[in-house]
C-alpha cells in the first residue's frame, strides 16, 4: 500500500485545491479538513466548505522517497 497519497479537494464553490499527504496525517484538525500542498503549505477548510476529497495512492513512494526529492 502506497504511503503518499495525491489529493484532489473540491470546495461547494468549485475551486480545486491539492497536495500529498502521507496516510498518517490528520483528516481532521480542530474541525477542520487540513490539506497538505505542493509547496509545503497548509490549508484549512472548513467541513461544510468541502464538497469532495479524493485521495489516489501514489504507486510505491514513501516520505523518505520524497523528502529526497
Amino acid at each position: 500500500m502506497s504511503d503518499i497519497y495525491q489529493i484532489t479537494l473540491t470546495t461547494q464553490t468549485g475551486e480545486t485545491f491539492t497536495g500529498k499527504m502521507s496516510r498518517r496525517q490528520p483528516k481532521l484538525v480542530n474541525g477542520f479538513v487540513p490539506l497538505a500542498t505542493e509547496t509545503g503549505e497548509w490549508l484549512y477548510f472548513a467541513p461544510a466548505d468541502v464538497k469532495r476529497v479524493q485521495f489516489t495512492p501514489l504507486p510505491n513512494i514513501t516520505l523518505e522517497q520524497e523528502d529526497e526529492n
